[in-house]
């Protein structure tokens, strides 16, 4: 009796996994089924119709490089350059490297009205974060998971080996990849972190001024305008403060801009 009584609540279990499983299944093809409409609507120039497509499929929590890039390019059809920016960046955001992200994003900034030269960075943090950019979180995560089992099996070896070459060259092996993985886990935080926290922004009206405080009453700083990028730095209230590329400051209210 006690046997069939576990048989039964083991049926159960596989059971609700297998209708969980298929609901997945099911929402995954559904929008692939609308991602797909999307881009058919695309296809045919019908890019209002479209962009309402993957809007839609935003609201449900869905996102991917793909869907971004496909928005941008919709917006970018419309005339609507500062959605299209915000889509691209969006987009990056999830893959870095994507040739064809970047050479929409760069097309779509060169459109816009101000041409702000970024400051320069040190080359050493310019090829870290070019590095970090080569692969997203869960690359970083798989890889400082992967690196931390090779160690665990170079100190296997280190303790149970009788060759002095074996330990000594097992030893530094380790010591090696031990770094790596507290970089790739690094790496994989930072890159998380950017998803997460999402501290730049698209400017979405046509001019605004920058303020020396927030305030209205505070002086006017200089102007920028739809489609350029700034970071947030701090929040008082409805105003943020924000940095341009070329390093200038100042604040804003937040109805100027939308985060990407």
């Amino acid at each position: 009796m006690n046997t069939n009584y576990q048989l039964r609540i083991i049926c159960k279990k596989i059971l609700l996994t297998g209708v969980f499983l298929l609901l997945i299944f099911a929402s995954i093809t559904a929008q692939d089924k609308r991602l797909n409409n999307g881009n058919s609507l695309y296809s045919e120039g019908k890019f209002e119709e479209a962009i309402q497509v993957y809007e839609d499929i935003l609201k449900t929590g869905v996102e991917s490089e793909v869907l971004y890039f496909n928005l941008g390019n919709a917006y970018y059809k419309t005339a609507n350059l500062p959605r299209a920016i915000l889509n691209y960046e969006r987009a990056k955001l999830i893959d870095s490297d994507d040739l064809d992200v970047n050479y929409n994003l760069d097309l779509a900034y060169s459109q816009t009205i101000d041409k702000i030269e970024p400051i320069d960075k040190l080359f050493i943090k310019r090829w870290i974060q070019d590095l970090i950019d080569k692969g997203t979180s869960d690359f970083w995560s798989y890889t400082s998971i992967a690196l931390f089992l090779i160690v665990l099996i170079l100190s296997g070896i280190y303790l149970y080996s009788g060759n002095p070459t074996v330990k000594r060259v097992s030893f530094f092996s380790s010591v090696l990849l031990v770094v790596g993985v507290i970089l790739s886990f690094n790496f994989a935080s930072v890159q998380s972190n950017k998803l997460s926290n999402r501290t730049e922004a698209i400017i979405f009206e046509p001019s605004v001024t920058v303020k020396s405080s927030p305030d209205f009453s505070g002086t006017d700083l200089f102007v920028i305008h739809e489609g350029t990028k700034v970071k947030i730095l701090e929040t008082v209230g409805n105003w943020k403060r924000v940095q341009v590329n070329n390093g200038s400051q100042g604040w804003l209210v937040s109805q100027s801009f939308i985060a990407i």
